[in-house]
């Protein structure tokens, strides 16, 4: 499984994310991952903002499995409760990075 994230906006605007391959992951932080994908509930690809969200965070999320490709864009309004502790996790290892 390959995870592309990026975490934009906010107030500051500031760009960060990363890019992890569950292949190259640990034994531990592999299967801590898959359990968050598996538990996110993000099975289908989705894109949806709030119409309040000027100043909110945003998501975009790609997750790459065997079997399909999902690709999610949101902000932190509209993100679903179960894939927050997965964004938690992809947010501690996201590194700043130049917009555009």
């Amino acid at each position: 499984m390959r995870i592309s994230f990026t975490r934009s906006g906010g107030f500051v605007g500031a760009v960060a994310g990363c890019r992890i391959d569950t292949a190259e992951l640990g034994p531990a932080d592999r299967s801590e991952l898959e359990s968050l994908v598996a538990a996110s509930g993000l099975t289908e690809s989705f894109e949806q903002f709030s119409p309040s969200a000027r100043d909110l965070r945003q998501y975009e999320i790609v997750i790459e499995m065997a079997e399909k490709t999902v690709s999610i864009v949101c902000d932190e309004s509209s993100l679903p409760t179960a894939a927050r502790p997965l964004v938690a996790f992809l947010s501690a290892r996201a590194r700043p990075q130049r917009p555009g």
